[in-house]
């Protein structure tokens, strides 16, 4: 049985990973390609090349060992003109000749790519199957609590808090907690009648925002299926992109703050079980799964740190402001690094994965 999880686990960790990290790299080639910059390797994968081919223009497009990502080798990426004096050896094809709009264009372009993956997918699944959408009809009132001192009952749909329309149960809940001891008026239809009802919500501590927040001891009803038009799709597919992406930023402040579980972070192996388990799940979970990772990606490669895409932004930030790049020592210092950086910080998430 372990061993079967492993294998699930193993074979849908490269499912989900694989195309995403093509769609990155590829990304950061075609605009090489478009910059008219010679890409000169391809790579899914680091270290030792397991298979490949060369194609028509001599890139080498291949499959390597450590299956933790990609890259792309463009003809002199690392060459600094100003500080070496070989100069004969550039060309217009390489990195460093293309002008730095390019070379902005050209490092963007793999995290753009992702953030429109993902957009894409989510889209595609919300055209194609469908978007589960919570109700604002209350399931079940738990004794003693505000909701239920207040007179809310089993299948009451909450139309308004303080004359604040909701749609969804998660409206409410946001409402509700921004609330705490604070009375609100709650517009209620039951059966064909419309009440209005003064619920107090009541404090209670939040472990994972550390927060106090409000409460009223009411479940939702399950979510149900609502099919989406096309132009429907396109504008809950980027409307729920952006959330996400919001949702990112608000938990990587999270992290710098330090105000996190170990158990919430979630590396390599904490993927490889979610997309094991995605994979049990059908088809449709591997394409929300790919497409939240997707963004995920594209994000975590735009933070401001040497190796990330991110990372040579801020070095092109900089031969803006200074009209010169930094010297090829101090660029090739920061790579290093950055790599070492990114090393530690995943064996670290790993063990946390692992439950150390």
């Amino acid at each position: 049985m372990l061993e079967t999880s492993f294998l699930l686990s193993f074979i849908g960790f490269f499912i989900v990973l694989t195309p995403l990290v093509f769609v990155h790299e590829f990304g950061h080639y075609y605009a090489a390609i478009k910059s008219g910059v010679k890409v000169e390797t391809f790579s899914i994968g680091f270290g030792p090349e397991l298979f490949g081919f060369n194609d028509k223009k001599d890139t080498r497009w291949k499959f390597s060992l450590i299956p933790l990502g990609g890259y792309v080798k463009m003809k002199g990426e690392l060459f600094n003109p100003i500080d070496n004096s070989n100069n004969t050896s550039l060309t217009k094809d390489t990195f460093t000749e293309a002008s730095l709009l390019s070379r902005f264009i050209i490092v963007a372009s793999g995290p753009i790519a992702n953030l429109i993956f993902g957009s894409f997918l989510i889209t595609s699944l919300y055209a194609f199957n469908g978007k589960y959408v919570s109700t604002s009809i209350i399931d079940t009132v738990i004794d003693s609590k505000p909701a239920k001192v207040a007179g809310i009952l089993p299948g009451d749909k909450i139309i308004s808090i303080n004359d604040e329309l909701v749609e969804n149960f998660q409206e409410i809940k946001v409402v509700v907690e921004k609330n705490p001891n604070i009375s609100m008026q709650f517009k209620i239809l039951r059966n064909d009648t419309v009440l209005f009802l003064n619920v107090v919500p009541e404090e209670f501590f939040d472990e994972r925002s550390k927060s106090t927040v409000g409460r009223i001891g009411v479940t939702a009803k399950p979510m149900v299926l609502t099919k989406l038009t096309l132009i429907e799709a396109f504008k809950i597919g980027i409307y729920d992109t952006l959330k996400l992406t919001i949702e990112w930023i608000k938990g990587l402040k999270t992290l710098l703050t330090f105000n996190i579980d170990k158990k919430d972070i979630i590396g390599p192996v904490g993927i490889a079980k979610i997309s094991g388990s995605s994979l049990n799940q059908g088809f449709f979970s591997i394409i929300f799964l790919m497409a939240v990772l997707s963004i995920n990606l594209g994000l975590i490669n735009l933070l401001p740190i040497p190796a990330l895409d991110g990372g040579y932004i801020v070095l092109q930030i900089y031969e803006f402001v200074f009209k010169k790049p930094l010297p090829s020592q101090i660029q090739i210092f920061l790579l290093k690094f950055g790599f070492v950086f990114l090393l530690m910080l995943m064996f670290i998430i790993t063990a946390f994965d692992l439950g150390f």
